[in-house]
This record gives structure tokens, sequence and C-alpha cells, in this order.
């Protein structure tokens, strides 16, 4: 019985060894036929794709086969498909979309803008195989696969191309790098002069195969845009002057029809009432206010300038200006009424009783940054080092309190 029950136990493993095994066979079998499978599939998309580049291929030899050379940039519609072709280089290429449209973007192009329309085939073409040749960081905002604005751009490498006019559709504005090229019309500039202010406008000329809607779309962009000629003032950064000397200005700057520029700072003005609403603004000239040129009093340097509305204070004051609330010692300033102010974080403000008794004010600057005192300071306050620093602990023992 013994040797009985062992024989049926090494048949009972050999029949599930051998299940084991012809399950494993028929996996990996499975496995090679979904292999072979995929890889058939592969091939077959490959072969697919070579076919239509091929097919491709075939179609623009057809297009341009009997075409003869022309001049550099011509435009041409293919006799046999809808593709746009453009004589380039010496030689004959599908356009890019912009280029179907709007020509090629060249030294004489510069600054001009349009609409293309989207043309199928022509958004499929890679800009980096034509405008922007070997320069593939050119044209890092160029999106040529819809229609849209386009404009044409020289780079600092001297290469000429198509860009995307990115339109801020949520406050319907053009983003301010296109401004200058787009908005501030060159016949402003023949006999403008420094300070001269202005409200953008489009060269008609410069909009090429506008319809009258394009036209009055970008101009309804622009309208709302001002301009100043300050090319001499010291206080703009260079990314926010143009080259023609240019800058663009504050709305108040347009509706006074004046600049607010170096020259002007401190000058007190009357204007129509400016009204403001989110992003939009109108002008009320059957209102009056009074305003001052100056930079702003919440800042460390003088960007931007524009025409405030004058306070009682900035009008007693004028044309002196809180040009170092940053930096205030405290020193106190008289009015032309008699009035006694002091120049202090966010402009112009009363001077206290105490602080007309003491002969010196307590400041943002003196109560927080001031570390210590040196002749320059004594000549400023007129007082000693020794002084002024005893006010000064006065005015920090009094912030504590």
């Amino acid at each position: 019985m013994k040797n009985k029950a062992i024989f049926v136990f090494i048949l009972s493993f050999l029949f599930v060894s051998c299940g084991d095994d012809a399950s494993s066979s028929a996996s990996d079998s499975n496995e090679d036929a979904e292999i072979s499978s995929s890889s058939s599939s592969k091939a077959n998309k490959i072969s697919k794709s070579s076919s239509s580049s091929s097919k491709k291929a075939e179609t623009v030899t057809e297009d341009i086969q009997n075409w003869k050379d022309t001049t550099e940039g011509a435009i041409r519609k293919s006799d046999i498909t809808d593709t746009i072709y453009i004589f380039d280089n010496k030689k004959w290429r599908i356009a890019t979309l912009p280029e179907a449209s709007l020509g090629m973007c060249n030294e004489k192009s510069v600054s001009f803008f349009g609409y293309a329309d989207e043309r199928q085939g022509q958004d499929l073409i890679n800009p980096m195989e034509s405008e922007c040749k070997q320069h593939n960081d050119e044209c890092p905002y160029a999106n040529y696969t819809s229609s849209g604005y386009y404009i044409c751009l020289k780079s600092y490498k001297n290469t000429f191309y198509w860009e995307r006019i990115r339109l801020r559709y949520y406050d319907e504005r053009v983003d301010a790098g296109y401004y200058d090229a787009i908005c501030n019309d060159s016949s402003y500039y023949a006999n403008s002069k420094a300070g001269d202010a202005h409200w953008g406008g489009i060269d008609p000329k410069k909009c090429i195969n506008c319809e009258q809607e394009n036209f009055d779309y970008l101009e309804s962009l622009c309208k709302n845009q001002c301009y100043v000629l300050d090319g001499g003032n010291r206080s703009y950064l260079g990314l926010q002057k143009k080259g023609n000397g240019w800058r663009e200005g504050a709305t108040s700057e347009c509706a006074l029809g004046l600049g607010c520029t170096e020259s002007r700072f401190g000058i007190i003005k009357e204007g129509p009432a400016l009204k403001t609403n989110s992003n939009e603004f109108s002008i009320d000239s059957t209102q009056k206010r009074t305003y001052i040129c100056r930079y702003s009093y919440n800042g460390e340097d003088y960007f931007p300038t524009r025409w405030y509305i004058a306070s009682d204070i900035d009008i007693e004051l004028a044309p002196k200006l809180c040009d170092d609330w940053w930096n205030s010692k405290g020193v106190l300033i008289s009015g032309k009424n008699g009035n006694k102010y002091v120049c202090d974080e966010g402009g112009f403000r009363f001077a206290t009783q105490e602080e007309i008794e003491e002969g010196i004010a307590c400041t943002e600057y003196n109560m927080y940054d001031l570390e210590k005192c040196g002749s320059e300071l004594e000549t400023e306050t007129g007082m000693t080092c020794a002084e002024y620093m005893r006010h000064v602990e006065k005015c920090r023992t009094k912030l504590k309190e």
C-alpha cells in the first residue's frame, strides 16, 4: 500500500509539471505573437509616415516643377493645390502661415503687421527651417499653427521673422512689447519736440492686407495708449524707452497734452477730471482738477513719472518735491503760508507741534533705517550728531510705547 501511494504521488507531480510547461509555452507563444504584432504595427506606421512624406514631396515637386526663378520674396499659389509658395534664397519653398498671407519678413517690412488667415498645410511648416534658420532662439514666441495677428521683427543678429502678436483679450490690450511698433505712428515724429504727448494710432501703410475690421480692432487697442517724447529722461529704464526717444506715457500725460518730463517736475497745471475704472478711463472736460508733475512717492526711484492730483500741500510747496522721503532726516520745511511740513513716507505731511518745538521730525527713515551720524547729516539738519541722535532715540522710544 505504501509503494502504491508513492507511485500515485509521483504521477500527480509529473502531471502538474507538464501542465506548467505547456502553460508557459503557450504564454511565450502569445508574447511572441504580441511582439510580432507590435513590430508589424510600428513598421506599418513608419511605412505610412514615409509614404506620406514621400507623397508630400511628390506634390511639392509637381507644384513647382515648371516654375522659373523670380524676385526674392515673391508669393505664388500652386496651380494644382491650395498651397502658397515663396521664393526665398534663390529657390521656391512652401511659405509659413504668416508668409502665406503677409509675404516675406525683411528689412523693408520691419514693424509691418497684419492678420494671417488659417490655411490647411501652411500651418505645418516649421519656421526654424525657413525664417529662423540656424537660430533656434530667434523666434521664441512664434506660433505658426493658427490664424491671428503677426508682426515682422528684426533680431539682434539681424535676422527677420514673423512673430505672433500676443493679445491680452481679458483686458483688451496688446502686450507692451508691440505697442511701439503698432500704436506709435511714425507720422508723429517729424514735428515733435521734447515733452510732447499723444494718443496711440496706427499707420495704415503698415497694416498689410488688413480688412477694415482688422484695422478697427487694432486701432481700438491703440487709442487708449499714451506716448511721450522723453528721450533725455535719465529716470526711465532702458526697457521703458523706445529707440526713437518715445516712451509709454500715463493717461494723465495725454489727457493734459503734456508729458511729465524732468524739466516739468514740480509744475502745477489745471486740466480735465480723469475717471478710472479697472482698465478703463474717461475724461470729463466739464470738471477741472489741479495736477502736479512728479514721480511716485511709494518707491525708491523716479519711475514712473506722471501728473498727479495736487494736494493743498503740493500747491503750497511747489515746485519743491518730496524727492528723498526714503532718506528723509526729518528736516522741517516752511510753506508759503507759514505752515511747517515734513517729507516722509508717502509724501509731505504737516509737522506735529512737538516736532516743531524740537526742530526736527520723526520720519520713517530716522526711526528705522538710520545707523550712524556724520558731518553731512550735521550740515543738513543744523544739529550736532549728539543732539540729533538724542532726538532719534526719543522717536524710537515713543514708537515702542
